[in-house]
């Protein structure tokens, strides 16, 4: 799964909206866009930011 898909899924799933992330990690709204429409592809310590706003650990491992 491209990360743009999992960050917006997460996202969704928690009935959040942009902005809601934008507000709780200081990201613009257009970057956060950019990011979830695969244009931007985010650095880890971005990563770090968006986890704890969607309520998300960095990692889960796969349930096979």
């Amino acid at each position: 799964m491209i990360i743009g898909d999992r960050l917006r899924a997460l996202r969704e799933e928690k009935k959040l909206c942009q902005g809601d992330i934008e507000k709780r990690t200081g990201l613009l709204r257009c970057y956060i866009s950019r990011v979830e429409n695969g244009l931007t592809i985010p650095a880890i310590e971005t990563l770090e930011k968006m986890a704890p706003s969607l309520r998300s650990p960095m990692y889960e491992p796969n349930q096979a």
